[in-house]
């Protein structure tokens, strides 16, 4: 990952220097014909391309110094120069701005006033086309690289590209007498120059300051809650480090999971966050989520004592009952899981079937007595395993039977075993 985002810093830096030829090309052209045609429109346009070159080259140098490795000083990396040498740019177009700014207020001010030569709109509309030739390409790159520093370098190419055509249609206003107008373009054109330092010195501020978009947390959220033995997410923490995403992640599973069971789940959910969104790093905390079972409930023996009776009297066997159920009956007949949902099935319909006949004739309807539990006790093994003890009456006889409940996310019963207490005499 690490080596796939310096070559990503190298593919980004030949489309700042693609900027950087553009912009030295340009101005040079536009300061030079602004002096010739005297349009303070072309000269700011011209001077906004100068802070360009600074600018570029700020975000090249931060481009170079964050690709050198982490080391014991920097254990995240050098990414975040990328983010100070937007943040120098801004600076640096923040004062060319302002000069330009005060240089256009005094030219309007004086009142003088100069033929413009409508020959500089052509070398407007070529700069126009040029910079919209730059942004194209760059932005393509930045979406490819995912370089911020980049993607902002494009923004600065569009709005270049919309002043130039601000300053052809002031040109040639000016060329039919409308002279006000190119000195009125040039404090708009200065506008842009602020506004795009703006933009980057908050987007660069923004990420130094560890801000993180919260759509994008949200978006991470919903894809951790997807993945399997996640009960829920209690904290998703996103820092950009340049154009690198590190991600805190803690999540709620059961605590009847095993530390490897564990570990494999948050592997996952590494590995699914770089795959599928780009993160660069991710670091994923496990805690013990409430089971609802134990939120019901005063106490487990109380909770396993009322699952017992309802395990005695043969109600809900298919969701008490595992998958690896034995039961030894007091006759010594040893019978599995699927043995027991059988005859369950069958008690079932049998009782469905009375039920039926008897609400036919309500003189014929006899009421069934539940089975009922005497001398019970639990014993806790494990933190998801009990034993319990107790004995029941039926048919005038007394038995005891002993069972072993076990909890994954919810208790079912593994073993049980039916003995006939023979009286003393």
């Amino acid at each position: 990952m690490a080596a796939s985002s310096t070559n990503n810093l190298k593919l980004a830096e030949k489309g700042v220097w693609v900027s950087i030829i553009a912009y030295i090309v340009l101005s040079i052209g536009q300061i030079a014909f602004a002096a010739i045609v005297h349009s303070s429109a072309l000269q700011a346009n011209g001077f906004n391309n100068v802070t360009d070159i600074m600018g570029n080259i700020a975000i090249l140098i931060g481009l170079r110094l964050a690709r050198i490795p982490a080391d014991s000083d920097h254990v995240y990396g050098h990414w975040k120069i990328e983010s100070i040498a937007s943040l120098i740019s801004s600076f640096i177009m923040f004062f060319v701005g302002f000069e330009v700014l005060r240089e256009t207020v005094m030219t309007l001010l004086s009142g003088k006033e100069e033929a413009i030569d409508p020959l500089g709109a052509l070398v407007g509309l070529f700069s126009a086309f040029v910079m919209l030739g730059v942004y194209l390409y760059n932005r393509a790159l930045a979406k490819k690289t995912n370089s911020q520093a980049l993607s902002a370098a494009s923004k600065d190419n569009l709005s270049d590209a919309v002043t130039s055509i601000g300053t052809v249609v002031a040109i040639l206003a000016s060329s039919v007498g409308w002279e006000w107008l190119d000195t009125a373009m040039a404090v708009v054109i200065c506008g842009f120059i602020l506004k795009t330092a703006y933009d980057i010195f908050h987007e660069s501020v923004f990420s130094l300051s560890d801000g993180f978009d919260e759509n994008l947390v949200e978006e991470y959220r919903e894809a951790i809650c997807l993945v399997p033995k996640v009960k829920g997410v209690k904290l998703v923490r996103g820092r950009s480090y340049g154009s690198n995403i590190f991600l805190d992640v803690v999540v709620e599973m059961s605590p009847d999971l095993s530390v490897f069971e564990s570990h494999e789940a948050t592997e996952f959910i590494e590995k699914m966050l770089i795959d599928n969104y780009g993160v660069y790093d991710v670091d994923v905390h496990v805690e013990p989520a409430a089971l609802p079972e134990e939120e019901h409930y005063a106490s487990r023996s109380l909770e396993l004592l009322a699952k017992e009776e309802q395990f005695l009297n043969l109600e809900n066997l298919d969701k008490l009952t595992d998958s690896t159920f034995q039961e030894i009956l007091a006759d010594g007949k040893i019978i599995s899981a699927s043995d027991k949902l059988i005859d369950f099935a069958k008690i079932t319909d049998e009782n469905s079937v009375s039920k039926n006949n008897n609400s036919k004739n309500s003189l014929t309807s006899l009421s069934v007595i539940p089975l009922a539990i005497n001398h019970y006790s639990s014993s806790q093994v494990s933190k998801k395993t009990f034993i319990l003890t107790y004995d029941y009456w039926k048919n005038e006889q007394n038995f005891v039977v002993t069972s072993i409940w076990r909890r994954n996310d919810y208790w079912r019963c593994i073993y049980r075993q039916t003995t006939l207490k023979r009286e003393e005499k």
